[in-house]
């Protein structure tokens, strides 16, 4: 049983970090794709684009929580995770964005 932990951990990293990456693509992807469209395509878009990376940004942060306390010898790894998912959080760029407004 020990042998395949280490693995799970690993597999279980790369899969939260594949979320935080793809938790800005998903973002800027809604902003960006949705110009060359008509409004209420535009408005969908972005819509779908938001809704996507708020979801995968808060799948990596319960991946990266699940991570650090499963898997101690791989610490440091989930709390990069967890770093990426809070400065990769659309709610936070969307506070920000009303902040500085």
């Amino acid at each position: 049983m020990r042998a395949s932990r280490p693995r799970t951990g690993r597999k279980l990293f790369w899969a939260a970090f594949a979320c935080a990456i793809l938790t800005p693509l998903l973002f800027l992807g809604g902003f960006t794709t949705g110009n060359g469209f008509g409004s209420h395509t535009a408005m969908t878009i972005l819509l779908v684009g938001m809704v996507l990376s708020v979801v995968t940004s808060l799948v990596t942060f319960v991946m990266g929580v699940a991570g650090t306390v499963a898997f101690p010898a791989l610490r440091g790894r989930y709390v990069l995770v967890l770093v990426l998912s809070v400065v990769f959080s659309p709610l936070l760029w969307l506070l920000l964005f009303a902040l500085f407004a």
